[in-house]
């Protein structure tokens, strides 16, 4: 049951997500943890039972996620506003710089994730922020694709669950209501919120923010939720787990492959089935055995040449095509030495698929980042923000910042771009900011 969703239910709340939306999220979870039951899981036949398998992973779906949080939000990411003290000192308290990077790597996995501020009593921390998966988001009222009202909702003991739902009001204020409730056989018992946490709050600014990734929901079109950038790739990380654990079962199996007549092993009569036939004394769990009867000599073997050349070859065209399918180019990754590794010899160039796919993705985190600097001030100043906020992305990775850079001095000196707008873009200032610091017109360009 979905403890959330029924409970906002009662509150006469209707949550937007839809049935499919939750059991993908639920597929994508667990293929973002690593093993999917109906798929990892396998039998064997030994001749006498089926013997119970895993199969290998590559954990690509964790590996994905990660790639695009490593890209999108590192240590080289800047946010720049005119009270930068302030926001860098929330930012600091909060260890924004790791969790945020974590949030972004569970919404590349499950499809969304939220940042949720809210003023703190605590006085080392005056303004807190939560990083909420995809299972904890509640959408209640969207408006063209944009969640306007939301509940969020987090785990606070076995049965014991914090709710804050946010909800737009006719005069453009937000209203704020906590609830802490336990849940005991499907009833609801509303419980004491913690200490200073206030029942209703009233906002004049919108304290959360929805990340997704930029991909258009093909699977169900009118759900709000966002889609995880595996979630059309599932073939191929399928594909590649089974060749990965048929590279192993090729060491396991080709060492060798023994046919045994149980008339000639040891036998246990104590457990001699019904029909009077005794079992083999050796391990079951073992498939190098295979129990054959009327087997030439009691004992035959199988000596087989291992296929290795044959196995890298087809799982790394099956990492090519994972990684075709979630944006990063079919020659990201690289299965060397029995590890998958990020190609570093990458062809730096703006007409790259990954280029231009990590710029559509930093459309959306950027407005995401605004609406959360906008927040974090609101809740510490209690004035709206309403002053430029620059996000400065870092390109590094795939960009010739020098050449770039070169570019640009360029097209100052041909007069296709201002200084302005050179200031702004390398040294991460406003537009105040940077008309302020114009150098002399007898002064060198930069």
């Amino acid at each position: 049951m979905d403890v959330l969703s029924d409970f906002l239910r009662k509150l006469g709340y209707e949550v937007q997500t839809s049935p499919m939306q939750k059991r993908l999220i639920n597929t994508w979870m667990q293929w973002y943890k690593g093993k999917v039951e109906t798929f990892h899981n396998y039998t064997v036949y030994n001749g006498l039972e089926s013997i119970p398998k895993e199969k290998k992973t590559l954990g690509m779906a964790k590996k994905a996620s990660e790639d695009w949080a490593d890209l999108l939000f590192n240590e080289k990411v800047s946010i720049t506003t005119k009270q930068q003290k302030i926001l860098d000192d929330i930012l600091k308290a909060n260890h924004f710089r790791k969790m945020a990077n974590e949030l972004i790597e569970k919404t590349f996995a499950l499809g969304t994730g939220a940042f949720v501020v809210y003023q703190s009593n605590d006085k080392n921390r005056s303004v807190n922020i939560d990083y909420i998966n995809a299972t904890m988001i509640k959408p209640l009222k969207v408006e063209n694709g944009e969640i306007i009202d939301c509940a969020f909702g987090s785990l606070i003991g076995d049965e014991k669950y914090y709710i804050n739902i946010h909800t737009r009001q006719p005069n453009g204020q937000y209203r704020i209501e906590n609830i802490v409730f336990d849940v005991k056989k499907s009833q609801y018992t509303i419980g004491e919120l913690p200490a200073g946490v206030k029942p209703i709050v009233y906002t004049d600014a919108k304290m959360f923010t929805i990340i997704k990734p930029n991909i258009a929901n093909n699977i169900d079109m009118d759900e709000p939720m966002g889609l995880s950038v595996y979630a059309n790739a599932v073939d191929e990380m399928m594909d590649v787990d089974e060749k990965y654990d048929s590279y192993f079962n090729e060491f396991e199996m080709g060492k060798k492959r023994i046919f045994v007549d149980p008339t000639v092993m040891n036998v246990d009569i104590n457990k001699a089935s019904d029909d009077g036939y005794v079992r083999p004394l050796f391990d079951p769990n073992d498939t190098t055995f295979y129990a054959l009867q009327q087997t030439e000599k009691g004992i035959q073997q199988t000596d087989f040449n291992l296929r290795v050349q044959e196995h890298d070859q087809a799982l790394q065209t099956a990492i090519n095509l994972f990684g075709d399918k979630c944006g990063f180019g079919s020659d990201h990754y690289s299965f060397t030495k029995g590890n998958v590794y990020t190609n570093e010899a990458q062809v730096i160039s703006t007409n790259s698929k990954l280029y231009r796919r990590l710029k559509k993705h930093e459309l959306i985190l950027e407005d995401a980042l605004i609406y959360l600097v906008k927040a974090i001030l609101y809740a510490a100043t209690g004035h709206v923000y309403e002053e430029d906020i620059v996000i400065d992305f870092d390109d590094s990775i795939i960009e010739d910042k020098n050449t770039e850079r070169q570019s640009d001095r360029n097209d100052i000196s041909m007069g296709a771009m201002s200084l302005k707008e050179y200031r702004m873009k390398w040294y991460g200032e406003t537009e105040e900011e940077a008309l302020s610091n114009l150098p002399e017109q007898n002064e060198p360009m930069p």
